[in-house]
């Protein structure tokens, strides 16, 4: 049966417009995922810039730019809805190009602590740009197969980003000019935001007059993951018995609680207070558990291919081509699945895709070669990343009101980066105790894939109980109306804008589109 593509949007005056809108917003998302695998290639190419690299640094090579990115969304969303989005953009655009650049001038200062901020710091730009991005775009499209496509397409991007990240850092660090893959990024940031400036349209503030942000919860929001997650990553160099480490964990929990606490009273809370409930509290920890399993197969696979099976980081970045390649069928194959499966279904073979990819990863022979295990694995795996966006994005919305449908992919994009950061701590913890009393490598690497598999394991657990509890115990809302349409745009798009309330065909802004009757 044929796809019938609806006619382009009024908002768009020509097809060469429609065309360059969507390339920026595709490499706002290309960014965004190239910035998350540079860290890996630099895994081992560091130690002649930086003295004393220990095996913390190298986790917080990747560890500190998912941290904030995530951290930060969720405001970032807010944000674009009080002073309007192609302005936060256009900051946040700035802001990258400023520590792309610092990121690699770090190497002058020959300081790893140095340049493990600019890592975070940089991330924090990317979080204020592809969100408001997508806004943008989702603010131009009305419901239908056109919009669906369109973010599919920017979807497939995050696997290509991964790659083209990966394999450039490679060869930049094996030329021994590392510092240029950041100094190319903030070129390709710099031309993104001079198209953007010209191209992309100055859509109007939407939220009510009397909005306000949430500053204080905002605050303690940020500062209590950021707390979190420094405490789980030092750990496995301090040990959970360091007393700093135990500070920064509780102060961190804490203030969570705090922040929780605030949310409930404050009149316009960063969280709507409908999102506090076993349903969605049962979502976001499945999604963050999976990619949360995802990242300790990502830091492992290359920790293993450059260490023990010797490959340079261009060669192991090379190997990406097949997770881009299945990840772009899996962006654009989803869509069909999602019609006919039950999101929650589809959210719990996510995570079985999670799970058999670190479970594969952990029982792989070091010497096997990369067409038996590896790459099935790269073949599995993607689709755990293409599933859970659009499943959770959907599951959200049938336990949301209709004012509330932008939340749900914003509080499901939190969740993937924070999950990204936050479970390397605990997976080096285990490698690091096994390496001490064993001195085998490889034997440490399995323990803290087995991490990992526990990690997903947990998320398979609670995506049945998810499934049960929706079966039996379904929640009911009174403004709630049918979402399958609002929920074509979350497809294959691993971030949201918070906040947002629905846009309509005369451009309001936001990134879901109430559906509208038909006459």
């Amino acid at each position: 049966m044929a796809i019938k593509i609806d006619p382009r949007p009024p908002a768009f005056s020509s097809g060469w417009q429609e065309f360059a809108i969507i390339a920026i917003v595709c490499v706002t998302q290309l960014l965004n995922q190239a910035g998350a695998t540079q860290g890996l290639a630099l895994m081992n190419s560091l130690d002649s810039t930086f003295p004393n690299v220990t095996s913390t640094d190298k986790l917080w090579f990747m560890a500190a730019f998912p941290l904030t990115a995530g951290a930060f969304i969720l405001i970032s969303g807010k944000f674009g809805d009080l002073y309007g989005l192609k302005r936060v953009m256009m900051c946040g655009i700035l802001w990258s190009i400023l520590w792309c650049l610092m990121s690699g001038l770090s190497g002058y200062t020959h300081s790893v602590i140095f340049f493990c901020i600019c890592r975070a710091l940089h991330g924090v730009g990317v979080a204020y740009v592809f969100p408001t991005a997508v806004g943008i775009i989702g603010s131009m499209y009305p419901v239908g197969q056109r919009k669906a496509f369109v973010f599919s397409l920017v979807g497939a991007m995050a696997p290509t980003g991964g790659l083209v990240g990966a394999v450039f850092t490679g060869l930049t660090a094996e030329k021994g000019h590392w510092q240029w893959a950041f100094y190319a990024n903030a070129i390709v940031f710099a031309i993104l935001g001079v198209a953007a400036w010209y191209l992309l349209p100055n859509v109007p503030r939407h939220a009510p007059p009397e909005a306000k942000m949430d500053w204080i919860g905002s605050t303690i929001g940020v500062a209590a993951l950021i707390l979190i997650n420094v405490a789980t990553n030092q750990a496995a160099e301090a040990g959970w018995d360091s007393p700093y480490v135990l500070v920064l964990f509780i102060v961190g929990i804490l203030l969570f609680v705090c922040f929780l606490y605030i949310e409930k009273r404050v009149e316009w809370p960063l969280i709507p207070k409908e999102v506090m409930n076993i349903h969605i509290g049962l979502i976001l920890l499945i999604v963050g558990l999976g990619w949360a399993a995802f990242s300790v197969y990502l830091y492992y696979y290359w920790s293993m291919s450059m260490n023990l099976k010797g490959w340079s980081p261009a060669l192991v970045g090379a190997t990406y081509v097949t997770l881009a390649l299945s990840g772009t069928a899996a962006a654009f194959s989803v869509g069909a699945l999602i019609s006919r499966v039950h999101p929650s279904i589809m959210l719990f073979i996510a995570t079985l895709a999670f799970l058999a990819g670190i479970l594969m990863l952990s029982q792989t022979p070091l010497h096997q070669t990369y067409f038996c295990m590896l790459l099935i694995q790269q073949i599995i795996i993607p689709f755990g990343m293409d599933i859970t966006f659009p499943a959770a994005s959907l599951v959200l919305s049938d336990h949301l009101p209709k004012r509330h449908q932008g939340m749900a992919s914003s509080l499901v994009s939190t969740m993937t980066n924070y999950g990204l950061s936050a479970s390397l701590g605990f997976a080096a913890t285990a490698e690091v105790k096994v390496f001490a009393h064993t001195g085998d490598l490889l034997k440490s690497y399995h323990a803290a894939m087995y991490v990992g598999v526990g990690i997903a394991g947990l998320g398979c657990v609670l995506g049945v109980v998810l499934i049960l509890i929706s079966l039996f115990r379904p929640p009911h809302w009174d403004d709630t109306e049918s979402t399958a349409e609002i929920n074509l745009q979350s497809i294959n798009i691993e971030t949201g804008l918070a906040g947002k309330k629905p846009p309509v065909q005369d451009g309001a802004e936001g990134t879901s589109i109430e559906p509208h009757e038909q006459t």
